[in-house]
């Protein structure tokens, strides 16, 4: 079994999975080449669609950091009922999201075991930092306790609907052009990771807002956004089969099983990235995906031979081929960087 992890984190600007499922593509790609492919929910959300490939694991990346801890294992499943939490300001447009939950359903055989509201309406705060924008959930408790009530009626995972009213037409408007930061990515990690932490199942989050028609063309890698009216079935096909969270010794698999961990070059500060150099698990930094992050194996001080800087997916593709194969990829290079040396 040859198991890779795929990470772009979410909203650092990452030119390739920094939008709207535009990984989802290279997911695919590079998933024909591995046996399993573990990525999470940003790496293939697109709105309407849903890249990721038939070997693919949509896990959260609060679960994938524990995973790397060891402190959390995945335990594959055929289907998962999902549960609906919804902010109760998303309740004067349930009949838009009941008809995208309907026709997801009708399309693919997601199980939906039903929703719920929360009790209040959830309190947002977006600002904007160096690296693009961050914020705050005041009453993150109104999500939670309607996530649990979904979990005690036999949901085995979570859609989560958050009503965002958080952004004005002149928040960054670039991004939609291709130019800059997701400005509510960070803002959807926060509430994802937050609800696995504290309900251990699988979570992805879908933004709402007030359902308009844009009528300009925008970069290719945001366009999906804008096709729809809700960014909902990318997160229900994603979650119908996500691994579940169990202790780490219950897990189908172990961190010894990981072949491979793939991220964009300035954006190593990850704790998947950390333990792979750490444990010298395979590590490849891809320049070609550039993002606001300055994390380089450089700015961390790593030099050891299981830490690959590639131009692109094209060169990880093959890379991948050879460790899959058990060459050591470095006798593909030349000038040979081997000598017969003791230890």
């Amino acid at each position: 079994m040859f198991r890779i992890v795929f990470v772009v984190p979410t909203g650092v600007g990452a030119s390739v999975g920094g939008f709207a499922g535009d990984a989802g593509l290279v997911t695919a790609y590079l998933g024909q080449i591995a046996d399993e492919i573990l990525t999470h929910p940003n790496v293939v959300n697109a709105a309407g669609f849903n890249a990721l490939p038939p070997n693919g694991l949509y896990i959260e990346g609060h679960a994938l950091n524990q995973f790397f801890t060891e402190q959390w294992g995945f335990q594959k499943v055929r289907s998962n009922r999902i549960g609906l939490v919804i902010d109760r300001r998303c309740e004067p447009w349930l009949d838009l999201i009941a008809n995208a939950v309907n026709a997801t359903a009708m399309s693919t055989g997601c199980q939906i075991s039903g929703y719920t509201l929360t009790d209040q309406a959830v309190d947002l705060q977006l600002y904007p930092n160096d690296w693009g924008y961050t914020g705050e959930v005041n009453n993150l408790e109104q999500l939670i306790t309607a996530g649990q009530r979904c979990l005690n009626a036999g949901a085995d995972a979570l859609a989560v609907l958050v009503w965002f009213d958080v952004l004005s037409d002149s928040d960054n408007p670039d991004y939609f052009y291709g130019q800059g930061v997701d400005p509510i990515g960070a803002m959807e990690a926060l509430i994802s990771h937050a609800l696995v932490a504290e309900l251990k199942v699988p979570v992805a989050h879908s933004p709402i807002f007030t359902p308009q028609i844009v009528s300009q063309r925008l970069d290719p890698r945001v366009a999906a956004e804008e096709i729809g009216t809700t960014y909902l079935p990318c997160i229900l096909m994603g979650l119908s089969r996500a691994p579940r969270y169990v202790p780490y010794a219950e897990g189908d698999f172990s961190l010894k099983e990981i072949d491979a961990v793939l991220a964009p070059r300035g954006a190593c500060g990850g704790l998947p990235m950390l333990v792979a150099a750490q444990r010298q698990i395979p590590l490849l930094v891809v320049g070609e995906n550039q993002s606001v992050l300055p994390v380089s194996p450089d700015s961390l001080g790593w030099s050891h031979d299981q830490i690959f800087e590639v131009a692109n997916y094209w060169e990880a593709a093959g890379l991948l081929t050879a460790l899959k194969q058990g060459i050591d990829p470095w006798l593909l290079r030349r000038p040979l960087p081997i000598d017969f040396k003791p230890f």
